[in-house]
């Protein structure tokens, strides 16, 4: 089932209440590129019949709980070790990959290894399932902010790479250390990213290997830009995690200088523009304050 030939990659998938017609459409996609793999499911329903699992190489591990991405993502990977996992691939319940989205991966990471590069995670370009719009990639931030779009079998490397699609050799999750399960959700793979760069590894964006992906709750129309639209609690996450990392002593000062002008921008244009405008304003300032205070996990309520 595997194209990769002999290496083993392993997938892991989390799910919150997912819609299964979708995660079958990933699981499908993904079965002939990888070598197995599981779904961290972070809540009770998941209705997929052990026999259709097992037709496309799945386990399932049930949380029964939400405990938040990165616990979830953190149990993946501990399972993947457990299987002696040469590479692990993650992704959102609403991902679906092309059909040679991991061996293009898989080819733009021997090509960087071979050129001598100390190789973290290579991801692929992702596709708004709604818009067909294409994300750009986010440049090392030296400076000003840049957007970068590889071209068709280029790899750029990257600030940060996105957990949908991102494919990484399990030694480089042993060396950065574990996902921050105190995030819960939101930030969690830009923190990650950042520390493991902060090791010496590099990321890189591969153009040609794409990913449908859901970017945003919704996607709205703001003049000629396409803007990603959360719900309030997911703004609470947002600004709460983004202000945590503004404290992290491994963040690259660039990196928050730029961080804190977004999430200023983000302020202003939610408050103005969020409906309903005071929820959205309440959580933003709600996120910011305990960020500064350093409560994190799942969402809390006010003092």
């Amino acid at each position: 089932m595997n194209q990769s030939g002999s290496v083993t990659i392993f997938a892991v998938i989390v799910t919150y209440e997912p819609d299964e017609v979708l995660l079958s459409q990933l699981l499908l996609a993904l079965a002939p590129q990888v070598s197995g793999g599981i779904i961290v499911n972070n809540s009770n329903s998941l209705s997929l019949s052990d026999a259709y699992l097992q037709h496309v190489g799945f386990s399932v591990q049930h949380l029964n709980s939400n405990v938040g991405v990165a616990a979830a993502l953190n149990a993946g990977f501990n399972w993947a070790r457990a299987q002696d996992a040469g590479f692990v691939i993650t992704f959102d319940q609403d991902s679906e990959p092309a059909p040679d989205m991991v061996s293009r991966l898989l080819s733009a990471y021997i090509l960087q290894m071979e050129a001598g590069h100390k190789v973290g995670a290579v991801g692929p370009q992702q596709i708004d399932r709604r818009s067909g719009g294409i994300a750009p990639f986010i440049a090392p931030i030296v400076g000003r902010r840049r957007r970068i779009l590889p071209q068709d079998g280029q790899a750029l490397e990257v600030d940060h790479l996105i957990t949908s699609g991102c494919l990484m050799p399990l030694q480089a999750w042993l060396s950065t250390g574990p996902f921050l399960d105190s995030l819960f959700i939101d930030y969690v793979d830009i923190e990650w990213s950042l520390r493991m760069r902060s090791k010496g590894w590099h990321l890189y964006g591969v153009g040609g290997a794409s990913l449908k992906h859901s970017i945003g709750d919704d996607i709205k129309h703001w003049g000629v830009r396409q803007v990603a639209w959360h719900s309030p609690l997911r703004h609470y996450y947002l600004f709460r995690n983004g202000v945590h990392l503004q404290t992290l002593p491994y963040i690259p000062l660039m990196w928050k200088l730029s961080d804190a002008l977004q999430l200023s921008k983000k302020l202003v244009f939610f408050t103005f523009v969020g409906r309903p405008r005071i929820a959205h304003l309440k959580a933003m300032l709600l996120g910011i304050k305990h960020g500064f205070k350093k409560r994190l996990g799942p969402a809390q309520t006010p003092d």
